[in-house]
This record gives structure tokens, C-alpha cells and sequence, in this order.
């Protein structure tokens, strides 16, 4: 079974976005749902560019804020979690390391 860290991340299809002010604003296709995305969770979705693990995203923040690495993993984890019950992202187990 796969560690919380090791789930890969992926973006859902059917969003269009637009960069504000350095933040995301994006309109669902499907549901109409419009979103508004902080500084950091415009990060995170950029680092979704290409699907990533969590221990990779949480590696990334880690490299360029000031923050601990319990605190970013339930920070990004919390954001993802958002993405996930709007259907933005997708999470499944990745792959076992040998």
C-alpha cells in the first residue's frame, strides 16, 4: 500500500485558467464553477503541470518557502484535498519503490 507522501497528483481536464496578479483564476468547464486560487496554491496547480508525488510537491515548497516540512505536507495535503472534492486533481498510489 502506498505512503500519503508517495500518492501522485494529477490535474483534472476541464479547466481554463488565467494568471492575476500572480494568482490562478480558473472556470470549470463541466460544472461552471468558478475558482480563485492564493499564491501558494498557483504554485502547487503550476507544479501540476506534470503529474507529481506529494513527497515531490512538498519538496518543491520546501526548496522555496519558509516553512517546516510537517507543516507544508498538511498545508499542500489540505489544498489538495479541496482540488480533489472539486474535481481539479486526481490522486492515486504511486508506485512502489524497490
Amino acid at each position: 500500500m502506498a505512503q500519503a507522501d508517495d500518492m501522485i497528483v494529477s490535474r483534472s481536464e476541464g479547466l481554463i485558467q488565467a494568471e492575476v496578479d500572480g494568482e490562478l483564476v480558473a472556470l470549470h468547464i463541466d460544472n461552471g464553477a468558478c475558482y480563485g486560487f492564493n499564491a501558494t496554491a498557483t504554485r502547487i496547480w503550476a507544479l501540476l503541470e506534470q503529474p507529481r508525488s506529494l513527497s515531490e510537491i512538498r519538496d518543491a515548497l520546501l526548496s522555496e518557502y519558509d516553512v517546516d516540512a510537517e507543516t507544508c505536507m498538511a498545508e499542500v495535503t489540505e489544498v489538495l484535498k479541496d482540488l480533489q472534492q472539486d474535481g481539479l486533481v486526481e490522486l492515486q498510489p504511486g508506485r512502489a519503490k524497490p
